[in-house]
């Protein structure tokens, strides 16, 4: 496996517009420092400062002529779009070879390889983490019990969906070799899928132009927006989780490829069929385990199955989504592998913000978590959103014993599911305030907190 540095190097590129721009400062000012602003750049700019890095200098050739080579690609944005540019691979002493950390699938289908008709995807580092293209109907399969046949309403309920055939995409092969059991190819498409996918060629963006649209030929049709389309708002979580920073590990784990086997296909139906979409959402620290169910999300890891049957026992409310985590006045946290992990306010609003209605307050879920200042204040001023939460322990279900965060056992055999010891959630607003605890509190109607099942 090569070493990080190594990763960095082959896996990282250089926009062509930025380098340019650098070359020429060079070249106006005969100096390879640069103009007297350069350093003030470099301190407050990182993509910047990784330019004027990795970058060519005048009197060199400028960015962009040989040996470099250019690519067109889309940079992925923190808030879930898609931007045009052109990339080009930096010289160093041994020039850029992206093959030596590609993964199989990107060998077999990257255009940085050479084999395939992928384009780059990169984050705003200009690390490689993505692919997009454009496929015919037959390229992509869904599971064949699923009502939903459509590429982005497909990735809008997180219906998993691959490229076929077998693990790698091979147009040539693809007539003679069946799709596994349980899925179905896409119809009424013919050309003009444009999907965008990680490095292991798993799917996280689609978005279908039917054949008729398409005067009858398959046409490229790729732009940013295409994955804004109604119904495919949860492609920009995804797309937004390409903007995590590309490492050894995540290479390692990208080199192994989920099969769409039989058993995935009818997971994903019962899933479906009761409304439960689990999935992942991406964090500075990795993958966050999460389950969406209807109008609510948990962020769970080890306890998730305890916790799921307590709460398929309670309702959520019209014009509130709940979240639900483990809290206390200071943080959000995580039991994960037998151990407590803090989670950010931020993390929380990035996986819950593409799966807000424009009118939704939060109902959070969350024990301890009402102080002033504290994570519902976070949370309620990232979303810009109206948050109610919990200044006591809110329990799940009754007389169940558990441990709170700091690991002390908390009893509630008196207590209501979703109601704090005081029966009483505050409200915090976007804008903030510090007098919200300064007397009782406001409430949120009686409905909303105590109506149960």
């Amino acid at each position: 496996m090569p070493s990080e540095q190594e990763i960095r190097f082959h896996r990282s590129f250089l926009s062509l517009e930025l380098s340019l721009a650098i070359w020429r400062e060079d070249y106006n000012h005969q100096t390879r420092d640069g103009p007297p602003n350069r350093q003030r750049k470099i301190d407050s700019d990182p993509v910047y400062a990784y330019h004027v890095q990795a970058g060519s200098h005048y009197p060199s050739p400028p960015p962009g002529e040989k040996p470099d080579r250019k690519y067109h690609a889309l940079r992925a944005r923190s808030d879930g779009g898609l931007d045009h540019l052109v990339i080009i691979t930096k010289r160093g002493l041994t020039g850029q070879n992206f093959s030596i950390t590609a993964t199989p699938w990107e060998l077999t289908n990257s255009e940085l390889c050479g084999r395939g008709s992928f384009k780059p995807v990169v984050n705003a580092m200009m690390e490689l983490t993505g692919h997009y293209g454009n496929v015919q109907d037959a390229h992509l399969i869904h599971p064949s019990g699923s009502s939903v046949t459509d590429p982005a309403q497909c990735i809008a309920n997180q219906i998993p969906i691959f490229l076929w055939t077998g693990q790698w995409f091979d147009s040539q092969r693809l007539q003679n070799v069946p799709p596994p059991d349980g899925w179905s190819r896409f119809r009424n498409y013919g050309g003009g899928i444009d999907v965008v996918v990680l490095p292991n060629g798993e799917v996280i963006g689609a978005e279908g132009n039917r054949y008729s649209h398409n005067n009858g030929h398959a046409v490229s049709v790729m732009s940013p927006l295409d994955f804004w389309a109604p119904g495919s708002r949860l492609a920009a979580a995804a797309i937004r989780g390409l903007t995590s920073r590309i490492s050894a590990a995540a290479v390692a784990g990208f080199k192994s490829l989920r099969a769409p086997s039989k058993a995935l296909a009818e997971s994903s139906v019962a899933r479906l069929s009761s409304h439960t979409l689990p999935g992942v959402a991406v964090s500075a620290r990795g993958m966050l385990p999460v389950e969406t169910a209807g109008r609510r999300t948990i962020i769970m890891a080890d306890d998730m199955s305890l916790f799921k049957p307590w709460l398929a026992g309670t309702r959520t409310e019209v014009g509130f989504y709940d979240i639900v985590i483990h809290g206390n006045p200071s943080s959000f946290y995580l039991l994960q592998n037998g151990a407590w992990k803090t989670v950010s306010a931020r993390e929380v609003a990035d996986t819950v913000r593409p799966l807000l209605r424009p009118n939704d307050q939060i109902r959070l879920l969350a024990c301890e978590t009402a102080s002033r200042g504290g994570p519902a204040q976070e949370l309620a001023t990232l979303l810009k959103r109206t948050v109610w939460a919990p200044s006591k322990a809110v329990y799940p279900v009754h007389g169940v014993p558990l441990k709170d965060a700091s690991g002390n056992l908390v009893g509630f055999s008196g207590a209501k599911a979703i109601v704090p010891d005081e029966g009483k959630f505050f409200q915090f607003d976007p804008a903030g305030g510090s007098s919200i605890l300064s007397g009782p509190g406001r409430q949120v109607n009686q409905h909303v907190i105590k109506r149960v099942k």
